[in-house]
Order: structure tokens, then sequence, then C-alpha cells
């Protein structure tokens, strides 16, 4: 193998000695390329270009997000997709009162919370409806089209899991002196595996418990099909999710735990912020946190940490901006944003962009390439280009 390299590089070096221009325009050119990449990704924009914008009529209360490289925009009334030009792909009308939406490859199931209604759609429009009869609390959509959905009727709450035509593959009913009150649940990818996220104060004290439920071949032979049970004391877990690893991570109110993905699921990681957790963001691939912490001069700064699937983190970085939400982008950007002004942070730790606008900014949401990104705003949708 070494006499293998050795000749490979001797033939390599020969060729540079013999093509001397050559090897000079190459180096030029890397050079040329590595230069435009630094300023391109390091730079801090202040500024856009439109490239398109579309005007739009939506209702107060519409809520935005990216699917399969166009737009879904949802309300009360019903949902849209919409190119990023603004060419209608389908819409379904429905009423709700409280509109929800989660995405799995695919399909997107929107359902109304406290309601009875879950729409699974795809890229061509309408594939099935989930009636419920109770009130949805949560529910999660997977790659096949199936659903899980959280339910609770006065201390009762009853856990589905439905395929794309309503068909019900599983179901059970916990107790709230018993297991606890479910507060939101996770649902794998491929549908086989549900977690679970309770409050119980059978102790005495607040306790946190995440229950991990598996309909494939590891828990069938498992008592009502689970396969793992973890509880943490004074700890109320309001949010968990699945990666797309498979590895669930449980958002708490002063911790962050991540679970593998095994036949039994066990704690890969606990991660103790410095102070309190105010906001969390995720996409499929990341997650991370902002918090208040003390610095080494004893002052009181806001820190912001991304972690990768795994749990490695990524991103420790002071942020300064004031912000009321909070999300990452399906490119693992960190959007930070005021009703009109917008911070862009990538997880390399370079602000991408900052920018006041004069009208709301709604929604920013990823487009065709590195700079360029789709700006919903109150009346105007624009596809722009960083500059």
């Amino acid at each position: 193998m070494q006499d293998k390299l050795m000749d490979a590089f001797d033939k390599v070096w020969g060729f540079i000695k013999a093509h001397k221009k050559v090897s000079i325009g190459v180096g030029v050119a890397l050079l040329v390329i590595l230069v435009w990449y630094t300023i391109s990704n390091f730079r801090t924009y202040s500024d856009y270009t439109i490239k398109n914008d579309v005007k739009t009529e939506d209702s107060d209360g519409t809520a935005y997000e990216s699917f399969h490289g166009n737009i879904i925009k949802y309300n009360s009334d019903g949902a849209f997709y919409v190119s990023k030009n603004g060419d209608l792909i389908w819409n379904e009308a429905f009423d709700m009162s409280s509109p929800c939406i989660d995405i799995c490859d695919d399909y997107v199931a929107l359902y109304d919370r406290g309601g009875t209604d879950i729409y699974v759609m795809n890229t061509t429009g309408k594939k099935g409806v989930v009636t419920t009869s109770k009130p949805i609390l949560r529910a999660c959509v997977a790659d096949n089209g199936s659903v899980a959905v959280l339910m609770n009727q006065q201390s009762v709450s009853y856990l589905e899991i439905r395929d794309i035509n309503g068909e019900l593959l599983a179901s059970g009913e916990t107790h709230a002196e018993n297991s606890g009150i479910p507060i939101d649940i996770a649902f794998t990818e491929d549908g086989t595996r549900l977690a679970v996220s309770s409050i119980s104060l059978n102790t005495g004290s607040v306790q946190a418990i995440i229950t991990f439920y598996d309909f494939g071949s590891a828990g069938k032979d498992k008592k009502d099909n689970i396969i793992g049970t973890y509880s943490f004391s004074d700890m109320v877990m309001p949010q968990i999710e699945y990666m797309s690893n498979g590895n669930l991570v449980a958002f708490g109110d002063h911790e962050i735990v991540l679970f593998n993905d095994s036949s039994e699921p066990k704690l890969k990681k606990e991660i103790f912020p410095q102070g309190s957790i105010d906001s969390i963001f995720f996409n499929e691939d990341n997650f991370g946190y902002i918090g208040p912490e003390t610095n080494d001069k004893g002052e009181t700064v806001k820190k912001m940490y991304v972690y990768s699937m795994s749990g490695w983190k990524k991103l420790d970085k002071e942020i300064t901006g004031s912000y009321t939400t909070v999300y990452m982008l399906e490119n693992d950007d960190v959007v930070l944003s005021t009703d009109k002004t917008a911070e862009i942070h990538r997880i390399s730790g370079i602000k991408r962009f900052e920018h006041t606008f004069d009208n709301s900014i709604i929604k920013i949401l990823p487009s065709s390439s590195g700079k360029d990104y789709i700006f919903v705003q109150n009346g105007m949708v624009e596809d722009v280009r960083l500059r």
C-alpha cells in the first residue's frame, strides 16, 4: 500500500513539474474559490435583493412552514400549499379553532388542538382524514402517513395510532393517579415507536416520566408494548422530539436529556445549563437552547448552544440582540426575531444576517441556495438573496 501511495505521489509531482503554468492556474483558481467561500460564509449581511415578491391577503393568525421547497400556510379556515412564486399547488378547507401542524418526510398532519379532526396531506393534496372521539392534545405523523394521537378527557388520557385511512392500529389509556398526566408525545419516522412525556405528583413532588412504546419486534412480547421508562425528580419535560437517527431529545425546564435508539432506550446524555432554559429550537438533525449565564466578569449574558442529534456540542455563543421568537431552519440556521427585526445565525457561530424591516416579519424560510431565503412579511412573501 505504501509503495502505491509513493508511486501516486511521484506521478502527481511529476505532472506539476511538467505543467507549471497549468499548476499555477489551478492554484490561483483554488485561491479565488477559497476567498469567495470565506467572504460568502463568514460575513454578516444587513440587506437583501428581492428576486420575486407576491402580495398576500392572509388573515391574522396564519402560520407558515417550509415543505419540499414550497410553503404551507394554514389558519382556522384551511391550508394552502403554494410555490415560492405564489402559485397554488393545493388547498384544503376546514374549520379548526386551534390549528396545529406536524411534518415528517412526505407527509403533513394538520390537526385541531382541542378538536377531533386530523388531515393527512402530502405534496399532491389530501390523503386521509382521521376523526377522533375525544379532544386532541397532540398529534404526530410518520413517513407512511400513520398518525399517533394523544387525547384527554377529564382525568383520563388516551393514546391511539391510526393508519392513513383512519384504521386503528394500537390504543391505550392512562390514569393520572397511576401513570401521571401525559403532556406530549413523539413518534418515530417509521411509525414503530412512540414516546410519552408525563407529569406525576404521586411522590409528593413534581416528577417527569418518559415512557417508550414499541409496536415492532422489540415490543411485541413486552407488557403494553413498553420497552423503557425513566423518571426525573423536580422536573417537567413539556416537549419531546425524535431526531432523524432515532434518538429522542427531551426538553426539561432546567435540563435536556438525550436517549439513544436501541431495543431498550438508554439515557445517552444529560445537558445541565448554568441557568434556566429560556427558549429551545430544533430540526431533524440538531437541537439547542438559549439561556442566561454568568460570564468571567460576573455579568449575566445570554448564551446560545447547539447540539447534534448524537449530543455533540456544535455551538457555544453569546448573543446580544433581543428576540421574541426563535426557531431552527431545515438548513440548520437559527432565526431570532421580534416584530420587525430578524437575525440569522449559522451553527458555525457566524451571524449571517441582521435587519430591521418596515413591516412585521412573520417567518423566515430557507430557499434555493445558501444566501437565498423566503421572507414572509405582513402582506408580502419575498424570495430574496442576501447582500
